[in-house]
């Protein structure tokens, strides 16, 4: 970690906040409400809003009991979670509600503090602004040891469509529930390309656990990390920032709605819905630090590529951003080029090192008929089944073997199809399902 690698206030305003980030941009990143309209119509998920309210009089006739047992109250222009009441569930009485600091709101309270929203008080320009409602996300069960009565969003940054960096930050009791550092919330950063956390960060100073506890920071493996980096990716073209940092939540699903929620959404069924709470088009740096890595040497390596696609982003960061540490513990992934050098171990005892082509655009990968038979991987008691496809001479049959190789480290057990690669420049191909370990780099 050197110190010129990392990005300071100024760097970040005038050589990529003000570079790459339009004015209509900046101005839907610094409304809470028309980012989440600009998301929805992108089909990226963020909170349902219940209702808007911009007029005292909307405000008068409002009624407060229409609304779910828990909810969250915001003003539009906010900033630093100043003027959010997060509702955890209803009061013992009607018109009661209890918040996430065991604090009792009645509808009166609610009235006058989304008045004080609408006079501008949690503005960030002093200017009268515009209250919203919309619904509560609850915790994620990996994260209900590491956060203090309020829900850890992710922040990932992305430039140039390229997932740059992230880490999650843990409400604690100091930040009175709120994911919001200057206030005192806990971070940790986390390795892009596996979704495992590594460095924590309170009050800008290391740490190795969550405040008052002896829960280590590190390691904690953050569910559908897949998703979450390509709804960051998707939130910056949707918003139309180069620069900016997306906030994310996992929003457990109710086991009622489910079935919905999944076929609406397209997603997995593992049991949360990544959901966009906010956008920042001049994120803070103190991510640099939960991370122990510079800003300012990750945009360098990536200013000026051509990417192609979201998914081709994500390789790109996972390939170029792995953090070394946990590669060092066999949890990241290693990086392999266009070309490896690959140890293949036959049944017969023998071993042969060969140079094998990675071509991620191959399902599965395949090795010389010649070299399989060599190391005995040709018998019958080793096929696992046999294969069918179609060339210029007919329809052919092939056989599917199990092999076992080393590439890069890396012991990979598999099964692989034999073909004639006599004429070829590799004796080995090596194919996408059998890369899962592996960030690839070619060029």
């Amino acid at each position: 970690m050197k110190l010129h690698d990392f990005l300071g206030l100024n760097s970040r305003n005038h050589l990529y906040t003000s570079r790459y980030n339009t004015r209509t941009g900046k101005r839907i990143a610094n409304s809470k409400l028309l980012t989440k309209e600009n998301l929805h119509k992108a089909h990226v998920r963020v909170p349902k809003t219940f209702v808007r309210i911009s007029t005292q009089e909307q405000l008068e006739n409002f009624d407060f009991l229409s609304l779910p047992p828990d909810f969250v109250v915001k003003p539009n222009n906010g900033l630093g979670g100043e003027g959010i009441v997060v509702i955890e569930r209803q009061g013992e009485y009607a018109g009661e509600w209890i918040d996430s600091q065991g604090a009792t709101y009645a509808t009166a309270d609610l009235r006058l503090h989304i008045a004080d929203i609408l006079s501008g008080r949690y503005s960030m320009d002093d200017q009268p602004d515009i209250a919203y409602i919309e619904e509560r996300v609850r915790v994620h069960p990996v994260f209900e040891k590491y956060s203090y009565h309020g829900t850890p969003d992710i922040r990932v940054i992305v430039f140039n469509d390229i997932p740059i960096m992230s880490y999650v930050r843990l409400p604690t009791e100091e930040s009175g529930g709120r994911a919001n550092l200057f206030q005192g919330a806990a971070a940790a950063g986390i390795d892009i390309a596996t979704g495992i956390t590594t460095y924590g960060v309170h009050h800008g100073r290391p740490i190795d656990v969550f405040p008052g506890t002896r829960r280590k920071l590190s390691g904690i493996h953050i569910p559908q990390w897949e998703e979450i980096l390509e709804t960051a990716v998707a939130a910056s073209k949707a918003i139309g920032l180069g620069y900016m940092a997306s906030d994310i939540v996992l929003q457990p699903v109710d086991v009622n709605h489910k079935s919905q929620i999944l076929k609406s959404s397209q997603i997995e069924p593992s049991g949360a819905v990544p959901m966009i709470l906010e956008v920042n088009a001049q994120p803070g740096l103190k991510i640099q630090i939960a991370n122990r890595a510079g800003l300012w040497e990750r945009l360098n390596r990536v200013q000026g590529l051509k990417v192609v696609s979201p998914r081709h982003g994500i390789r790109v960061a996972q390939a170029l951003f792995a953090d070394p540490k946990l590669q060092e513990k066999g949890l990241g992934r290693k990086t392999v080029g266009a070309f490896e050098e690959v140890e293949v171990h036959g049944l017969n005892g023998k071993n042969v090192v060969v140079k094998a082509k990675i071509d991620t655009g191959a399902d599965g990968s395949s090795i010389d008929e010649t070299l399989a038979e060599d190391l005995g991987l040709t018998e019958s008691d080793n096929v696992l089944y046999y294969d069918y496809f179609r060339n210029a001479l007919g329809r052919k049959r092939r056989k599917i073997v199990g092999v076992t190789f080393r590439m890069a480290g890396r012991r990979v057990k598999t099964q692989i199809s034999i073909a004639d690669r006599s004429r070829l420049r590799t004796k080995m191909l090596i194919g996408r399902r059998d890369l899962k370990q592996f960030a690839v780099v070619v060029g």
